[in-house]
């Protein structure tokens, strides 16, 4: 019994020891932080640290490094993609952005130059339920007068009817009406999207629960200054009435009259042309002949196509990145003209890629790679490190803690300048590579 409880006394002292205590020294950061405090300009060594803190996680550090060493060369590539990678983690999509595509400019490995493509269309859409998320928070401090005047937001209509394949009309006809009211230099369209995630938020935040109040609370909350909201109506087998309103955001009072039109489903681009032209009206636009004539033209006649493509914006909306492709694919099958189509198809299969891409994957193509070697040999900083620290063959010429007086009673850290050799000075690099060979010497008798 004595002799367990012997036992059992070293793990009950390491269990009371703080978990500091218990941890082990990091020797290698630590290294790195001594090489960035005695050479804070050095690119690679704040580069090596930076993607030191990522790789344990320590995603604010590492941004914070990254942003500096990027700042003093804005041509690294490497700095540029691990700073995108971390504002990521750290649901900084717009930061994220910006780092990527510093990297699509700068940045030499191809793989990971598609996967960054990939990765921003995604990225797109996690940005839009975060802005949404966010202006949702702050809703109570957001004033009504700084709505733009111009900005003009253009809700999903609702649909009612018998046949619920024709639901997805409802997204595709205010596609239709924000690109022909776009065509108008005094408006400000806001985007789809956009007004899709923020009124989906909204749905969320009120349980599901979707009500008129919604799209001027959606209109608010996007910064537009009048909204416009409408209806379809399934009147028959095959027939179809669409009304559509503009609200004002500030006062919540309907502007002007109804715009409505009726016909066949057939119909169904002509009908959006009538709403069209009387939300101008309602909206006191005067349209040239040009806005007009450009106004009339089609993206499809096809009413399939347009169901098809109506169903890839409900997939997309909806996350389901892959479908959409296939919906929009499928109307660009039918319609080979409809050019909408096929960018939107080329749009959901590269957020369909990019969904996929992670820091793992990154990191994978990086490697057998000039970026690769980068961020793996010397840990990034090659003898950067040794002349920083010290602790590589320490000497009189790499000791970073001589000190001089500044003049004003403070003492100020100096680091000796690093001097290479005549063969590195030539081939610019810190390492060049060592050649050999055998000489013949050869002494003739007299």
């Amino acid at each position: 019994m004595r002799f367990l409880k012997l036992l059992a006394l070293p793990l009950l002292i390491g269990l009371a020891l703080p978990a500091s205590a218990q941890q082990r020294p990091d020797k290698g950061l630590d290294k790195l932080e001594r090489a960035r405090t005695a050479n804070p300009s050095s690119v690679a060594a704040l580069r090596s640290l930076g993607i030191a803190y990522f790789k344990r996680d320590r995603f604010a550090d590492a941004r914070t490094v990254l942003d500096a060493a990027r700042k003093l060369d804005p041509k690294d590539g490497v700095s540029a993609l691990y700073a995108g990678l971390a504002a990521e983690k750290l649901n900084d999509f717009t930061g994220a952005k910006d780092a990527y595509n510093s990297y699509l400019q700068v940045g030499k490995t191809r793989k990971v130059r598609n996967d960054i493509r990939a990765r921003l269309v995604a990225l797109s859409r996690a940005e839009l339920r975060a802005a949404a998320k966010s202006a949702i928070a702050r809703e109570s401090q957001l004033a009504p007068d700084a709505n733009n005047p111009r900005a003009v937001a253009v809700l999903p209509m609702t649909f009612s009817g018998t046949d619920q394949t024709l639901a997805p009309l409802s997204r595709g006809m205010s596609d239709l009406l924000i690109n022909d009211l776009a065509r108008s230099p005094e408006l400000q369209l806001l985007e789809r999207e956009q007004i899709q995630a923020m009124v989906d938020e909204i749905a969320l935040s009120q349980s599901g629960r979707v009500d008129a109040a919604t799209s001027l609370r959606a209109g608010k909350l996007v910064r537009a200054s009048r909204v416009v909201q409408g209806a379809i109506t399934q009147t028959g087998a095959r027939n179809l009435t669409v009304n559509a309103a503009v609200m004002s955001v500030a006062s919540a009072q309907q502007q002007g009259k109804d715009v409505q039109s009726s016909d066949v489903l057939d119909q169904i681009f002509a009908i959006e042309k009538t709403i069209a032209l009387g939300l101008f009206d309602q909206l006191g636009v005067r349209l040239s002949a040009a806005d007009r004539a450009a106004i009339e033209q089609r993206p499809t006649r096809s009413l399939q196509a347009f169901l098809a493509y109506s169903n890839g914006l409900v997939a997309e909306d909806e996350g389901r990145f892959g479908d959409a492709a296939r919906f929009y694919e499928q109307a660009r099958s039918i319609d080979p003209g409809f050019g909408a189509a096929l960018q939107k198809a080329q749009g959901a299969r590269a957020a369909q890629v990019g969904a996929t891409v992670t820091a793992a994957t990154v990191e994978s193509n990086l490697r057998n790679s000039t970026e690769g070697a980068v961020v793996t040999t010397g840990t990034g900083i090659g003898s950067t490190l040794a002349s920083a620290v010290g602790d590589i063959n320490p000497s009189a010429a790499n000791n970073v803690n001589s000190a001089t007086s500044t003049g004003q009673g403070q003492t100020q850290t100096q680091t000796p300048p690093t001097t290479r050799d005549p063969a590195s000075e030539k081939t610019g690099t810190d390492a060049p590579a060592t050649k050999t060979g055998t000489v013949t010497i050869v002494i003739r008798r007299p």
